[in-house]
C-alpha cells in the first residue's frame, strides 16, 4: 500500500460508503411529499455495526424541515429513530448536505436497509426537490407520520397539486401517466466496518448511471475485497463536464450541475474514505450542442476548455488524496441529428488521445477502444450497442470490466 492509501486508512478509521446516488434537480416534477412519509429500501454492500445517512437539499432553493427519519432491517416493523445533532426533527438548509448521527445498527452484504422519511406540512416551496429517478422502490404513505407504523397504507397519488411553481404546474398533466416516484433527500449510507476498506466512486453521465458497468464492478470488488470495499454510482444522465442546462433554475437542473461544479460535493462530501474515482464523462459536452433547443451549437467546447475541465477534476481528487482514473469517450454518431458531427468526432478523438497519454492521472480505462466499431471507429460496435447508438448494452458494460484490475483498485 502506498503512502496515500496509508494516510487515508488511518484518518478515516473503518468507515466507508456502502451506497450513494448523485442528486439532481427534480423541481420540474410535480411531487410534494410534505405531510407524508416516504419509504425506501437501500442495498448494502458491506458488513458493519454502525451506520449514518447522508441527507441532501443540494438543488433546493429553500430550506425545509424533516420531522422524522427511521431505519430498520425489516420492511414493516422494528424501526429505530435516526437523529441529526441529537434531534429527531431538523432543517436542511438551501444546497446543504448533512450527515446523521451515528446509530448502532448491524448490516450485512446483500441485505436491505429500510428507511422512512416524514416531511411535516409546510409550504410547497419548502419541499424536497433534490434526488434521483432511479431505484430504491420508493413508496409514499397516504398521510401523516408513519415512520414507526407497522400498517402500510400506500398513497396512489403520483401528481400533487401546485399553485406557485410554474415548472411543476406546467408538467403536472404530462407526468400523471408515469405513475412514478423518485428518491428524494437521502443520498448516501455510511457503514463502520470491522476491517479497513474504502469507497470507489464511479462518476459520470448516463453510461455510468445506467449501471451496466458499475453494477458488475460492484460484484467484482465485493469478491476481490471480501466485501471490505464498496463501489458507488455518481452518474447523472445527460450530465456534462462543463455546463448545466442554460436558463433553468437550480431546482430544475434534471441533468445535474456540471461535472466540474458537482465533483467535489458528489464524490468527497457525500461519500467517505474515497480511495479512487473513475471518471467517465464528456460525451454529452460533445454530442449535445445543436441537437435540441436546450443546447445551442455555440455550447460546443474547445479542446482546451475540455482539458481545463478534466484538469480541475484531477486537481480536486489529488487534493483529497484520492486516485483518479479517466475513461476515454465512447462514440455517439447516430444517436441524434447531425450537428457538426465531423468537427465533434475530431474533438472526441483528440480528447481520447490526450486521456490515453496523460501523465497527471493515475490510470486510463480505454472505454472507446472496447466499445467502438473496429472498422469505422466513430460508431458503437453493434455487439455492444443498446440500440440507440450511444449507450452500451449490458453486454457492453460487462466487456468494459476487462480493462479494470480489481486487485489494483483495492490496493
Amino acid at each position: 500500500m502506498n503512502k496515500m492509501r496509508q494516510d487515508m486508512s488511518s484518518s478515516h478509521c473503518n468507515w466507508l460508503t456502502t451506497w450513494s446516488q448523485s442528486q439532481k434537480g427534480l423541481g420540474l416534477f410535480p411531487i410534494n411529499d410534505n405531510g407524508h412519509t416516504v419509504a425506501y429500501q437501500i442495498p448494502i454492500q458491506n458488513s458493519g455495526d454502525r451506520i449514518r445517512l447522508s441527507l441532501g437539499n443540494y438543488y433546493g432553493e429553500s430550506a425545509f424541515e424533516v420531522a422524522a427519519i427511521t431505519v430498520s432491517d425489516k420492511a414493516d416493523r422494528d424501526f429505530k429513530q435516526v437523529t441529526v445533532g441529537g434531534e429527531r426533527s431538523f432543517v436542511l438548509e438551501t444546497n446543504q448536505t448533512r450527515k446523521t448521527d451515528e446509530l448502532e445498527f448491524a448490516v450485512t452484504p446483500g441485505s436491505k436497509l429500510y428507511v422512512r422519511i416524514y416531511y411535516p406540512e409546510q409550504s410547497e416551496d419548502k419541499r424536497a426537490v433534490s434526488g434521483s429517478i432511479f431505484g430504491l422502490d420508493p413508496k409514499r404513505f397516504e398521510s401523516g407520520d408513519c415512520s414507526q407504523d407497522n400498517t402500510l397504507s400506500i398513497d396512489k397519488t403520483y401528481v400533487d397539486e401546485f399553485v406557485a411553481d410554474p415548472y411543476a404546474v406546467k408538467f403536472s398533466q404530462e407526468f400523471d401517466q408515469f405513475k412514478q416516484r423518485y428518491t428524494l433527500t437521502i443520498q448516501g449510507v455510511d457503514v463502520r466496518t470491522k476491517d479497513a476498506g474504502h469507497t470507489i466512486v464511479a462518476f459520470g453521465d448516463s453510461i455510468t448511471e445506467q449501471n451496466h458497468w458499475v453494477g458488475p464492478l460492484q460484484e467484482q470488488i465485493a469478491r476481490t475485497s471480501n466485501h471490505r470495499s464498496s463501489v458507488v454510482n455518481a452518474g447523472i444522465s445527460g450530465n456534462r463536464l462543463l455546463k448545466q442546462i442554460a436558463n433553468l433554475p437550480r431546482r430544475a437542473q434534471y441533468f445535474g450541475l456540471s461535472g466540474v461544479d458537482r465533483f467535489e460535493h458528489d464524490v468527497f462530501e457525500v461519500n467517505t474514505n474515497v480511495s479512487t474515482v473513475i471518471v467517465s464523462l464528456g460525451v454529452n459536452d460533445i454530442h449535445q450542442p445543436g441537437t435540441d433547443d436546450f443546447f445551442s451549437i455555440d455550447e460546443l467546447p474547445t479542446f482546451k476548455e475540455m482539458v481545463d475541465g478534466f484538469e480541475k477534476l484531477i486537481s480536486i481528487a489529488h487534493q483529497h488524496n484520492s486516485r483518479i482514473i479517466l475513461a476515454t469517450i465512447s462514440p455517439f454518431i447516430g444517436y441524434a441529428k447531425d450537428a457538426k458531427n465531423s468537427e465533434k468526432e475530431l474533438l472526441r478523438q483528440a480528447l481520447n488521445e490526450w486521456i490515453r497519454h496523460n501523465s497527471l492521472i493515475d490510470d486510463c480505462y480505454d472505454f472507446d477502444n472496447i466499445l467502438a466499431d473496429t472498422e469505422t471507429k466513430s460508431r458503437l460496435n453493434e455487439i455492444y450497442d443498446s440500440g440507440d447508438k450511444l449507450h452500451p448494452s449490458a453486454t457492453g458494460g460487462k466487456a468494459l470490466l476487462h480493462l479494470i484490475d480489481s486487485h489494483e483498485l483495492i490496493a
